[in-house]
């Protein structure tokens, strides 16, 4: 692994249940700071049914449904951690009391904020593999709790599971200012890099055969074909009341730079491990860049047991992105299962294309919070959508799309007694498509914002004051987008996934915290190209299953300095090609782990050790396209969190 130019020079709702607040980072918990099973991260933990990746069978930030702070915000690269302390994915009743909600779900990240008191943490972490990982950040006030800056630096040196090592690194400064209580002004920049990633090898199956078994922690892609890329991020929030108002504004940057790009494809695998073809895609030079924000004035208004909340708000974003240029390497038949090292072609990679966005989002919504009786959230927005797309070639025409759709919004709940609440809402929205992957003819390309609906209702039931249950039914449908049989990335139909969720969450008993759930998810596709059976009816790379179980047990009932946690996630197999006729078999991991509670000269200090996938259980991975990646193998880590 060759780590090129790496420049790293780093300076300085009445439905949730009550949680304590947490301090430092050697009180991070996600199983005990969850409130739900649909997804929580603090630090470098996460638990939960979905992820940023997937909700409900779809990708909510590749889908543009991101908030910091509440607020809405155009992501095109990763967050670090330095920079947020985690995120919660809001879907069914955890959404409802956010204005404007989303089909997909709401990613909401929270930023590490400066405190009144000073503090900081340093964090070490190892594995078996020789892989290492680090932070140092500080919380420091400036004028007590007026001002205050926090600041923090991180490093991970990661032994992947592919084989080969690459190299990430983050810094990351907020500063806080309250001028008066209840107002509250931060702004922070934060860089994030990766350096030295060579690309994965993603498999393709010849035929309706699984690919072989691949010896994992061992490299088979090629040297060479290193990705680096390099993500800034400059933000500021504003949250000030004034008298009976309140004003939420946020402004964000973000930029992404590849300063090289590569993707490394074997298609026509057989279970031997042979590849008919190995081509690698070259790429460099891409930037995707945005600046959004939003500005929301809110009305609050109480009287008779009733909270009214009106507010007006205005989105917006600018989002410019180069893209195009790559070119496809083709290194002929090859082996997905040895080593088969080539040398590096020579070759010049074309011009440049380029996509630009612009939208404004007017929109105005109602809140309704009846106490212990329910509630009624209803919004109104109107989207000014452009996308132009200025091809390089001079043999394509350029594109633009316009777009001005009306979305909204109803939902609401009923609390009938005080454990048992009802709720039920339908969302019309407007989401990005993904972009065509790597084996397109068309790569990279992405398509203009789709109309998009989800429909959720169902029901919590506190089973005593700390442990809830949360039982759902979905139904989310979209513009299908996949690869047709001549791998253009294009429109094929409508998909529709229709689902249950479950979630159980919380405290049965003083030092023990429990997050269990499932999702059974009935995803189909419909339209011309299922009826002429160019594709099938089930979308490729989608689970119909996903059950997890995670328990935390602190000894003492919950006072002691050790405990005891276990994770279990078990996926049903996935539908693996276009045709239906090939599909995955299901897997079940294991991960068990301890933390231990001390004081180390004076300062409050944590050691976990952690064994993941502990019978080191072997599974697939499928992207939408088709790809084949295996999932990671046993992996045991030790980390020492010291607090100061």
């Amino acid at each position: 692994m060759a780590v090129r130019n790496s420049g790293l020079v780093l300076a300085g709702c009445w439905l949730l249940l009550p949680l304590p607040a947490l301090a430092q980072r050697t009180d991070e918990n996600a199983v005990v700071q969850s409130n739900d099973a649909f997804g929580h991260s603090v630090g470098n933990e996460k638990t939960g049914l979905y992820n940023t990746d997937d909700v409900r069978g779809f990708n909510p930030v590749d889908a543009g449904n991101q908030r910091i702070e509440g607020l809405y915000f155009d992501q095109v690269g990763l967050l670090p951690s330095r920079l947020v302390d985690g995120n919660t994915i809001r879907v069914g009743i955890t959404a409802q009391g956010y204005p404007f909600p989303a089909p997909t779900g709401i990613v909401d990240y929270s930023l590490i904020k400066p405190g009144a008191a000073s503090s900081g943490s340093f964090s070490t972490e190892a594995n078996q593999y020789g892989g290492m990982n680090g932070s140092l950040e500080a919380k420091i006030p400036l004028d007590g709790e007026r001002l205050g800056v926090s600041t923090g630096v991180g490093y991970r040196w990661l032994a992947r599971t592919e084989g080969g090592r690459s190299l990430f690194a983050a810094h990351a400064t907020t500063l806080g200012w309250r001028p008066y209580a209840g107002a509250e002004v931060l702004a922070f920049g934060s860089l994030f890099l990766n350096r030295g990633d060579e690309a994965r090898p993603t498999l393709f199956p010849a035929g309706d055969e699984l690919p072989p078994e691949i010896e994992r922690r061992r490299f088979f892609g090629q040297e060479w074909a290193n990705r680096d890329f390099t993500t800034t991020m400059f933000g500021t929030i504003a949250k000030l009341p004034i008298g009976p108002w309140r004003i939420e504004a946020g402004l964000f940057h973000q930029t992404r730079t590849q300063e090289s790009a590569y993707g490394d494809v074997l298609t026509g695998v057989t279970p031997d491990g042979r590849a008919a073809a190995r081509t690698i895609i070259a790429d460099a030079s891409n930037r995707d860049k945005s600046t959004s924000g939003e500005v929301r004035l809110v009305r609050r208004f109480d009287g008779g047991g009733l909270t009214h909340e009106l507010s007006v708000n205005v989105r917006a974003r600018i989002r410019d992105r180069r893209f195009g240029g790559t070119l496809a390497l083709p290194l002929g038949p090859s082996f997905a299962d040895r080593p088969d090292p080539r040398s590096e072609p020579a070759y010049s990679l074309g011009p440049e294309n380029l996509d630009q966005v612009r939208q404004t989002t007017l929109g105005a919504a109602y809140r309704l919070n009846w106490a212990g009786r329910g509630s009624l959230d209803a919004s109104l927005a109107k989207s000014f959508y452009k996308k132009s797309i200025d091809f390089a070639d001079p043999v394509r025409a350029d594109v633009v799309t316009r777009d001005r759709p009306l979305l909204w919004n109803l939902s609401g709940s009923l609390i009938l007694t005080k454990r048992l609440a009802l709720y039920g809402g339908y969302v019309a929205g407007q989401e990005e498509a993904l972009v065509a992957p790597d084996i397109a003819t068309n790569r990279a390309e992405a398509p203009p914002a789709i109309r998009t609906s989800q429909f959720d209702a169902g029901l919590r039931f506190g089973l005593t004051s700390d442990l809830t249950l949360v039982a759902g039914l979905f139904q989310v449908t979209k513009p299908y987008f996949n690869l047709d049989p001549a791998l253009r990335y294009r429109q094929l139909g409508t998909i529709r996934n229709r689902g249950v969720e479950l979630s159980l969450a919380g405290r049965p008993h003083p030092g023990l915290s429990i997050v269990a759930g499932t999702i059974l998810l009935d995803p189909k596709i419909s339209g011309e190209a299922v009826d002429t059976r160019l594709i099938g009816d089930r979308p490729v790379g989608q689970v119909r299953r996903r059950s997890i179980f995670n328990l935390d047990w602190r000894l003492d009932s919950g006072r002691g300095p050790l405990s005891f946690d276990v994770a279990v996630e078990s996926l049903s197999g996935r539908v693996a090609n276009a045709a239906n006729s090939l599909k995955t078999p299901g897997y079940t991991t294991l991960a068990l782990g301890a933390r231990y509670r001390f004081d180390l000269f004076g300062k409050k200090a944590l050691l976990r050790a952690q064994v993941q996938n502990l019978f080191n259980e072997y599974g697939w991975q499928v992207s939408p396209s088709g790809g084949f990646t295996y999932i990671t193998d046993r992996l045991a880590q030790l980390q020492l969190v010291v607090d100061f």
